[in-house]
């Protein structure tokens, strides 16, 4: 097995070094973010959302793949790991929704999302041993997809390559997910499998994402 599965300090290296770099890019890209926002204390606000809550995600990650597999602080960061996924989710339609949308299409969807994400991450930490992988999945995939709405409705004012990042980060996302849950690749076994792929899925997904907000 390769010495990189055996970093002192690190139980999953390449997992967590990728995600902890990727929430220090992101805290940098995030200032950039929050000034390009600047003029419009709302527009300020679901900017410094999107960017807390992906350095959250990346955080927390990071910091559970570096911890040994058999502590219980592991198992804890597991539940908030998987508990962050929710709310970068929500986190990522805050300023998309703020920015573009007024009535309904702001506040309301909004709320759904939001909504939608308190509830499943109550039912995915009280089930957490319990819950189908595939049940997860489904709402993982299910809550990133309530953006057809959002999607449909900026093609249709601002047209298709508008709509660009949206779109590849969409399916990146979705790519990732099911790779992670068929348990493939291994591209390089006890390195880089399905998991270190999904990690950096997840990175490609906010490039996206910062780009169409930027």
């Amino acid at each position: 097995m390769s010495s990189l599965t055996a970093i002192p300090g690190f139980a999953e290296p390449f997992s967590s070094m990728s995600h902890l770099a990727g929430a220090a890019l992101f805290l940098v890209l995030g200032v950039a973010l929050g000034r390009r926002g600047r003029g419009d204390a709302l527009r300020v606000a679901s900017l410094v959302v999107f960017v807390a809550g992906s350095v959250l995600l990346l955080s927390v990650s990071g910091v559970y793949h570096l911890l040994d597999p058999a502590g219980t602080p592991r198992y804890v960061l597991k539940v908030l790991d998987h508990a962050a996924i929710f709310v970068l989710i929500a986190c990522s339609f805050s300023p998309v929704h703020i920015i573009l949308f007024r009535g309904w299409g702001r506040w309301g969807m909004l709320a759904l999302v939001w909504g939608f994400a308190a509830t499943a991450i109550t039912l995915k930490t009280m089930y957490f041993t319990s819950m189908p992988d595939g049940l997860g999945l489904a709402l993982y995939l299910g809550m990133g997809w309530l953006g057809v709405y959002s999607g449909t409705s900026i093609w249709r004012r601002f047209g298709r390559r508008y709509m660009e990042p949206i779109l590849l980060g969409g399916l990146a996302y979705s790519i990732g997910a099911v790779l992670e849950f068929s348990r493939w690749p291994v591209v390089w076994p006890g390195v880089i499998q399905c998991h270190e792929v999904f990690h950096l899925a997840v990175l490609v997904v906010l490039g996206f994402r910062w780009a169409f907000v930027y």
